[in-house]
C-alpha cells in the first residue's frame, strides 16, 4: 500500500503538492552534493527550487528534516538488495549472489552518499531519528546475513563459536566504512570493481566457510 504524504500540519496532500515536496527534496539531495548540511539553509533549497520559504514550511520543519526524509527514502531504495542475500549461496552460483550484493551495496552507497553520510553521522552523534533510520534501513540486511550465518553453523561449514549477530553487525560496519571511502581507495589505485570483488570475497568466505 502506498504511504500517505502529509504536510507539516497534518493534512494529506495531494499530487500537484507532492510533486512540489519532490522538487525540494531533489534541490536538497543537490546542494548537499556541494555543501554540509550544516550550512545548507532553507533559502538556499527554495532558492535552488524555484520557490518560497514558506512553501518548503508546508512540508518540512528545517532542513534536517528534509535531509532525514531523503535518508528515509535511501533506505527503501535499498529493499531490493536483500533479495541477493536470501539465495542460496553454497556452491558456484553463490559466488555470484556474493557479488551482486556487494556490487549493489557500493553502487547503491555512490548513488546516495551525501545522504547516507549525513545520516550515519547524525546516527553517530545521537540523533534519535537519523538513528531510526539508519537502523530502520540495515535491519533487513542485519537479519538476513544472520539467518545465512545460523544456517551454515547448522551445517558445519562455519564455526559455532562465532555469534551469528556480531558477525554479521561487523559486515555491515566494513561495508559502510569503507563504500564511504571509495573515492579515496580510487585514488591509491584501488577501482570500484576491486572493491567490489574483494569485499564479496569477504563476505562470502565469512557466511560460508568456503573458499573463493
Amino acid at each position: 500500500m502506498r504511504t500517505k504524504v502529509q504536510a507539516t500540519d497534518g493534512r494529506v496532500i495531494g499530487t500537484r503538492a507532492t510533486q512540489t515536496r519532490t522538487r525540494l527534496l531533489d534541490a536538497t539531495a543537490k546542494l548537499l552534493e556541494k555543501r554540509s548540511a550544516l550550512d545548507l539553509k532553507v533559502i538556499d533549497v527554495t532558492r535552488e527550487a524555484r520557490t518560497s520559504p514558506a512553501t518548503f514550511y508546508q512540508y518540512f520543519s528545517d532542513v534536517s528534516d528534509a535531509v532525514l526524509q531523503l535518508a528515509r527514502q535511501a533506505g527503501e531504495e535499498a529493499e531490493p538488495m536483500i533479495a541477493h542475500l536470501e539465495h542460496d549461496w553454497t556452491g558456484a552460483t553463490g559466488k555470484q549472489y556474493a557479488l551482486h550484493f556487494a556490487s549493489a551495496f557500493i553502487e547503491h552507497w555512490m548513488g546516495h552518499s551525501a545522504i547516507l553520510r549525513v545520516r550515519n553521522l547524525q546516527a553517530e552523534e545521537g540523533d534519535d531519528a537519523f538513528r531510526r533510520a539508519r537502523g530502520r534501513a540495515l535491519k533487513p540486511f542485519l537479519d538476513a546475513l544472520v539467518a545465512k550465518i545460523e544456517a551454515n553453523q547448522k551445517s558445519g561449514r562455519i564455526s559455532k563459536e562465532l555469534s551469528p549477530y556480531a558477525t554479521a553487525s561487523a559486515i555491515l560496519a566494513i561495508l559502510e566504512r569503507l563504500v564511504s571511502y571509495i573515492d579515496i581507495f580510487e585514488q591509491r589505485g584501488v577501482s570500484q570493481d576491486d572493491m567490489k570483488r574483494t569485499l564479496a570475497i569477504l563476505i562470502f568466505q565469512t557466511v560460508t566457510g568456503e573458499a573463493w
